[in-house]
């Protein structure tokens, strides 16, 4: 197994920065073009070059998708004892990723070939430890807690084995209620979390319904608790009919337009 490390950093201008230690390693990953692969001494190095390359570059296209910031990464190859076989190519190597733009970062797959003469091929494994500030909780919170800013922290975590994911960002949380309980320093994932109940059942709700710029407003009584999004049974309290409708607010639904009459 060979490993290599890189990190990135944005500036407050938005200017990317990259930490001394490994600014020469990161030049030899991304300053050279997949055509103008460097001249080694064994396939071996041929590969591990290579793959390194594209690994790096794989998780620099992540890292933009997602908006990291200040992210460190370490990169674990596994090439397999049966390179040693096979010698240095003279032509650049080819490199594809069998799962595509679905990135697993447990483990990433790439399948290198050398094109010359009768050629070669390998499986290379790379698994990456990518450590990111993600938001875990500051202490330990009770299921049906909703979330309040004050109940989070941001600290690095090794995100690459978490299965049920990470976030990032406070706003993408506050105000969201927990499913289950959450340890202290436990990363938050959208797994745990569900939308507040904005309607319980029997409660007196405000209809809207809203056609061609016109808006119709009722009273009703939910038959169903609803969170946000959620379709709930609602009795119209003046005409007495039950119907369908859509949560948007803390005790509001809305509906279609001929309910209200």
């Amino acid at each position: 197994m060979n490993s290599m490390y890189f990190s990135r950093s944005h500036s407050p201008k938005g200017k990317v920065l990259f930490r001394w230690p490994v600014f020469a390693a990161l030049l030899c990953v991304f300053a050279l073009p997949a055509a103008a692969q460097p001249e080694a001494s064994t396939a071996r190095k041929q590969v591990y070059a290579r793959v390194q390359q594209q690994a790096a570059e794989a998780i620099r296209q992540e890292a933009e998708r997602n908006r990291w910031e200040d992210y460190q990464a370490k990169l674990n190859l596994f090439i397999p004892s049966e390179i040693s076989q096979y010698a240095p190519c003279p032509v650049p190597l080819s490199v594809s990723m069998p799962g595509g733009e679905h990135l697993d970062l447990r483990r990433l797959r790439f399948d290198v070939r050398c094109e010359a003469g009768s050629g070669w091929d390998v499986a290379v494994t790379v698994k990456p430890d990518i450590y990111l500030q993600v938001l875990m909780a500051k202490e330990t919170l009770e299921r049906g807690h909703v979330l309040a800013a004050s109940d989070l922290t941001r600290r690095k975590f090794n995100i690459s084995n978490l299965r049920s994911g990470y976030i990032t960002r406070p706003d993408e949380v506050v105000g969201l209620t927990l499913k289950r309980r959450v340890r202290e320093l436990q990363p938050i994932s959208q797994s745990q979390l569900d939308s507040p109940v904005m309607v319980e059942r029997g409660q007196r709700v405000l209809m809207i319904a809203v056609q061609d710029g016109v808006e119709a407003r009722t009273m009703g009584i939910a038959s169903k608790k609803g969170r946000k999004g959620e379709m709930i049974k609602v009795k119209n309290e003046s005409s007495e009919r039950e119907v369908t409708g859509t949560v948007v607010d803390m005790g509001v639904v809305r509906t279609g337009f001929s309910t209200t009459r």
